[in-house]
């Protein structure tokens, strides 16, 4: 009898042991936890007293402060792109309305000949063209942005998408005097896809090239196992590996000037259209040459 007293004591003992271990290291947890909420620590939780429920609670609470982390680094990160976008589509409005209003106030002089009025309304008519590049840009990211925008699906001939689009892109070939390599492996790749969406992303991807090649250009549209890729090739100089990093984010031109006429919203608009449709783009920096590659899923018939 006195032997079960003993170890019913030794139990006892024990248990209130582990029951105050078990408190202690709850009322650490809890003050650590404030301290971290109360941004005076970044360290994780840790513990010093092993036990199998409070490890695991240990764990949970630390995946959460984890989340909590990445949370407010990406609401950092959107804080100071939106601020930089602001400041770019400020930039971007102001430039093309201050010349219109410069030229404006050169025709109100009334000392100007017939020749010098039509060269400043063929000027005032190009940055309105600039303006309407621009607003429609920004119009368009805020449709592709928003919870009631979809696309409408259906088996789309990729092949026949990419030619139109070249076909619409001559004059502006002819212009730069460049002759694009192209080469387009079968007339008839189809997709599942929204044909005006796949014709945005082709126009995009060819202007950008159109726009920042050096000395040439190529244009692809191959097989490869199940997926077609159309993929867009040209020299450049003007890109480092930052920019490739980059190329797709929104409002970002590798021009630090911004004394282009675009947004830099053209690769981020494909970028956004061709996840929507299940497929992938992305972007390499390879021998001075910026190679940007469209993927989709082949649809068989």
């Amino acid at each position: 009898m006195i032997i079960v007293v003993i170890v019913l004591i030794i139990v006892v003992i024990v248990l209130f042991a582990h029951l105050f271990f078990i408190k202690n290291e709850l009322k650490k947890l809890t003050r650590n936890l404030k301290s971290i909420n109360n941004g005076k620590s970044i360290n994780n939780l840790t513990i010093s007293f092993f036990n199998k429920e409070i490890e695991s609670l240990t764990e949970e609470i630390n995946k959460n402060l984890e989340e909590k982390k990445q949370f407010e680094v990406d609401k950092i990160r959107f804080q100071n792109n939106f601020r930089k976008a602001t400041s770019d589509i400020s930039h971007d409005l102001r430039t093309p309305l201050t010349s219109i209003k410069g030229y404006i106030q050169f025709l109100k002089l009334g000392n100007l000949n017939e020749s010098e009025k039509s060269e400043y309304i063929n000027i005032i008519e190009e940055r309105v063209k600039t303006l309407e590049i621009l607003l429609n840009d920004f119009y368009e990211l805020s449709l592709i942005d928003s919870v009631e925008y979809e696309l409408k699906f259906d088996k789309v001939n990729l092949s026949r998408v990419v030619q139109e689009a070249l076909l619409s892109k001559y004059a502006e070939f002819s212009v730069k005097k460049v002759e694009p390599k192209i080469c387009i492996e079968d007339k008839n790749i189809f997709i599942i896809g929204d044909n005006c969406a796949l014709g945005r992303i082709v126009d995009n991807l060819l202007s950008n090239a159109i726009k920042y090649f050096k000395s040439y250009i190529k244009i692809s549209l191959t097989r490869e196992n199940d997926c077609v890729i159309f993929k867009v090739i040209n020299d450049t100089e003007n890109l480092e590996t930052a920019d490739e990093e980059r190329i797709f984010d929104r409002f970002y031109m590798a021009d630090k000037t911004r004394s282009g006429k675009g947004t830099g919203l053209g690769l981020s608009i494909a970028k956004e259209l061709a996840l929507k449709m299940k497929g992938s783009i992305n972007a390499e920096l390879k021998d001075n040459a910026l190679i940007i590659c469209c993927k989709f899923k082949i649809f068989d018939i």
